[in-house]
């Protein structure tokens, strides 16, 4: 007797269909078995000897419920491809089978079904499939039976959808634990990365740093054997300040160099991950000896500083030969980097206190002590001179050492008419391509190459020199013939040209050279320098190509350069400066906390310019002081008569921007405190803001400078942070309590999600070092709440308001809250 199967009744005859129906929405259980047993049940409710479950489009025959041939009904021309283009059920008798044939709908071949009933289904969220019974003794499915069929291929197909749904789940789950895996690992390295950098701070005796080293990376490794090697001063030792091992109990503090894994690493200099196999070729080969207990999995990373190979941190594995694997190699060498920074930081410390501590010993006992302490200071003097005058990444002669020589020559070639020379002003190409996709240290590493490539192309007696960033000079001189510099040009451009090899990658690079020779024209080393940069970038624009010679035709656009700067003289004598104010808004209760001050200039004929039309200038000029000083001059004394006017702004503050030559000036502390006292503005309404740029290079000497303005209460932020020149190492040594995120990640955090990750990473670092976050450039509504949402304490922007005149500030302030 058929059932119904709708509703499907809990009857003991149904009860298998039920079963093998909820089975089979299960991923994990097989599906053959349980095909069967719908074929089973099926043939108890009708004539169904033979049974086929068709999925997909093409058809794909699932299952067979048949011992016949089954190929020709699965055939382009067979009953299934003619089921399935009709979209229908298919009831057919024998004459109809036969009818079908004869119309060449079908192609049959033996053994030919009697009988054949087939109920396909369709549509786009569970895709095509069919079910089909036949026989081949005599018979007519009734209409009763294709009912009970197309109830029963509904119930399949839900079934079969159920279970696709479930597997996209699973696999949809998968993805979300490996993202939030991943992103946990991100956070711990974050929070390790600052654990690590912190301890910097602290004088600890190295095997006590060590092994804190140790518990930061148990929290992202398994690392039970670890330790810490370090190569002595003279390179003939290899100690061992900690080490924590299965096998090996015993603390060896040092032995010889020699030919052990760990010199093996060494010798490298780049990350190293063996299983045994791989440790057992190298020592085969007799790279490498074996030395103690053999490691089924041994990982270390060098401890590098300035190119120098200091040790290694090591982390092995006696039990399986897969233990670590790359990312875990990655993290490794990431945080081997930040190691070694707070190993040199510890050493210098640990040296300059035993110095110390030796002076004032010897000075107690003997005269001989103060001349020692003399030659000392007199050496330290000269190695400050030279770390002023040099490049503290390449070692060439800065800026300020090339204009020294350059005067030097000036003098005797005023001395000696024939003494001729010449100079050449070299920028990269697509430096900051690399810096931006491979990174800044990929970036250091080709500035690196292009100094040593530079310094082979010049004779003993000539002079190359970094003028910052991607630029450098070339300074050639007694030259015998005016052809010498364009073939020494050539021979750079050469070079350069060549692919640079760093972690084994070629990297190709150029550069656009432009050539000044001397002229009794010039009047200082600056112009022959201006010069020469018009020269390069006329071969910058030109496409690099070849080196370009400056000419009297390429004079006209220095006159307008030299224009522009005699205007920018006169507007600081003639006061052409003025300040425009845009409002610092608190995010979490949008309360008014104050303002920046942004220069503008009023030009007597092009009306008002905005700082990109002259503030470079100003910095190639060193102009740029004059400025800021006049800047803070005006911000103070107007922001003072503001604050004893309008009481509602006597909890407000000013923001202004200094640039990097502040730091180098003797007087800066001076300068500051001067114009506090003089305006009478308190120095806790007063931030100084400070670009990430202008620390290169100086990020001693700007951090002792600011915390000698910090004490005078002023407050200090961070301006552009995340643009990419700041370290972490650095960072949390300056006296800062602000950090103000650039625009460019602001722009991005309604709609990307990486500048949301970034923006958030800052928060928590701010946090973690007791700063407080300002988002710049806020242009849209959404990035408010995203931004309040992250914890960013402060914004700015057009969304929040754009700069105004001084004499529209009152009125703008008249209805604002600004209650911090």
């Amino acid at each position: 007797m058929l059932t119904s199967l709708s509703p499907l009744p809990a009857t003991p005859d149904n009860a298998p269909l039920i079963t093998a129906l909820a089975q089979l929405s299960v991923p994990e259980q097989p599906s053959e078995p349980l095909f069967a047993t719908l074929h089973q049940w099926l043939q108890q409710q009708l004539h169904a000897p033979h049974f086929l479950l068709i999925e997909g489009d093409p058809a794909q025959l699932r299952y067979k419920g048949s011992d016949l041939d089954t190929d020709s009904l699965l055939a382009s021309d067979g009953l299934v491809s003619y089921l399935m283009k009709g979209r229908s059920p298919l009831n057919l008798s024998q004459a109809d089978l036969v009818a079908r044939q004869m119309n060449k709908q079908v192609q049959l071949t033996a053994p030919k079904p009697q009988a054949w009933l087939g109920v396909p289904w369709y549509d786009s969220d569970t895709g095509s499939g069919a079910v089909v019974v036949f026989c081949t003794d005599k018979h007519r499915y009734s209409e009763q039976e294709q009912r009970l069929l197309q109830q029963f291929s509904g119930l399949v197909k839900q079934a079969l959808h159920t279970r696709t749904v479930r597997r996209q789940l699973q696999r949809l789950r998968a993805q979300q634990q490996q993202v939030d895996r991943q992103l946990a690992q991100q956070k711990t390295l974050l929070s390790i990365q600052h654990q690590i950098a912190s301890l910097s701070r602290q004088l600890l005796p190295l095997d006590q740093l060590c092994q804190q080293f140790h518990q930061q990376f148990k929290r992202l490794l398994s690392c039970n054997n670890f330790y810490v090697a370090l190569v002595d001063q003279e390179r003939r030792q290899l100690e061992f300040p900690y080490m924590v091992d299965e096998f090996q109990h015993k603390l060896h503090k040092r032995r010889p160099l020699g030919k052990g894994l760990t010199e093996y690493l060494l010798q490298k200099a780049e990350p190293l991950l063996l299983d045994y196999q791989q440790r057992q070729a190298l020592i085969d080969e007799g790279q490498a000896h074996e030395m103690g207990q053999a490691a089924q999995s041994w990982m270390g990373a060098p401890l590098i500083n300035d190119d120098n190979v200091i040790g290694a941190v090591v982390i092995q594995d006696y039990h399986q030969a897969d233990h670590y694997g790359d990312d875990d190699l990655q993290m490794l060498s990431y945080l081997a980097q930040h190691i070694a920074n707070v190993i040199i930081i510890q050493q210098a410390h640990r040296s300059l206190s035993e110095t110390q501590q030796a002076l004032e010993g010897a000075v107690n006992e003997r005269t001989q002590a103060l001349q020692h302490e003399i030659a000392e200071r007199r050496r330290i003097e000269s190695q400050l001179r030279h770390d002023n005058l040099h490049d503290h990444l390449t070692g060439l002669p800065n800026r300020a050492l090339l204009l020294e020589r350059l005067d030097q020559l000036f003098a005797q070639r005023k001395r000696c008419a024939d003494f001729n020379y010449a100079l050449i002003y070299l920028d990269l190409d697509r430096f900051k391509m690399v810096n931006d996709s491979l990174g800044h240290l990929t970036g250091d590493s080709l500035l690196v190459q292009v100094s040593t490539r530079l310094k082979r192309c010049l004779r003993g007696s000539d002079t190359v020199a970094r003028l910052g960033g991607d630029e450098f000079a070339v300074l050639l001189d007694n030259l015998h013939d005016s052809q010498d510099a364009m073939i020494t040009a050539q021979r750079i451009h050469k070079m350069l040209s060549l692919p640079f090899l760093i972690k084994n990658e070629e990297i190709y690079s150029g550069g656009s050279i432009g050539i000044a020779y001397c002229d009794d024209a010039y009047n200082s080393p600056q112009e022959i320098l201006r010069d020469a940069d018009v020269a390069m970038y006329q071969s910058k624009a030109k496409g690099g190509r070849q080196p370009v010679v400056f000419t009297g035709t390429m004079r006209q656009a220095a006159q307008v350069r030299l224009r522009l700067e005699t205007e920018l003289a006169r507007a600081i004598e003639q006061d052409q400066f003025e300040i425009h104010y845009q409002p610092v808004w608190r995010l979490d209760n949008e309360q008014l906390v104050g303002f920046e001050a942004l220069v503008r200039w009023r030009h007597p004929s092009k009306g008002l310019q905005l700082p990109g039309q002259f503030i470079e200038v100003m910095e190639e000029t060193r102009q740029i002081l004059e400025l800021d000083r006049l800047v803070l001059q005006k911000t103070c004394q107007q922001f003072a008569d503001w604050q004893r006017k309008y009481p509602r702004m006597a909890r407000t503050s000013v923001s202004v921007n200094l640039c990097s030559e502040w730091f180098s000036r003797q007087n800066s502390l001076d300068v500051i405190n001067s114009i506090l006292k003089e305006t009478r503005l308190p120095p806790e309404s007063l931030r100084l803001e400070i670009t990430e740029r202008s620390l290169l290079g100086q990020h001693e000497q700007a951090s002792v400078v600011l915390k000698q303005i910090r004490r005078l209460g002023v407050r200090l932020a961070m301006d552009d942070f995340g643009t990419g020149y700041s370290s972490l190492n650095y960072l949390h040594r300056l006296p800062l309590d602000i950090v103000k995120i650039d625009r460019s990640f602001t722009c991005q955090v309604h709609t990307e999600q990486r500048a949301r990750d970034v923006i958030q990473a800052i928060v928590h670092l701010a946090n973690a070092l007791n700063m407080k976050v300002n988002a710049e450039g806020i242009d849209d509504i959404r990035q408010i709440e995203i931004l309040r949402n992250m914890g960013c304490h402060f914004g700015q922007g057009f969304q929040l308001g754009r700069p105004m005149a001084a004499d529209n500030v009152p009125g703008f302030i008249a209805g604002k809250n600004t209650k911090s």
